[in-house]
């Protein structure tokens, strides 16, 4: 019966929990790591995301302005043009 119980566990049993907890930690560890750069990422993606929509609405605002800015001159050149038709008649 001893024999077979140390053929089961060569090393002492002190050695066997000392293992035992180390993997248990180290797992523990490993997932808080895990857990913490899992959020770190999220949060870098978040503010990624919000550059992202601070960058459409940068294009956005610039896409109106020369949108008006356009429709200024093309008003000008009209009016212009209306004049200068309006002089020669």
């Amino acid at each position: 019966m001893i024999t077979s119980f140390k053929k089961l566990f060569p090393f002492p049993l002190n050695y066997y929990y000392f293992y035992y907890y180390y993997y248990y930690y180290y797992y523990y560890y490993y997932y808080y790591y895990y857990y913490y750069y899992y959020y770190y990422y999220n949060y870098y993606y978040y503010y990624y995301y919000y550059d992202y929509y601070y960058y459409y609405y940068y294009y956005y605002y610039y896409y109106y302005y020369y949108y008006y800015y356009y429709y200024y001159y093309y008003y000008y050149y009209y009016y212009y043009f209306y004049n200068y038709c309006y002089f020669y008649y």
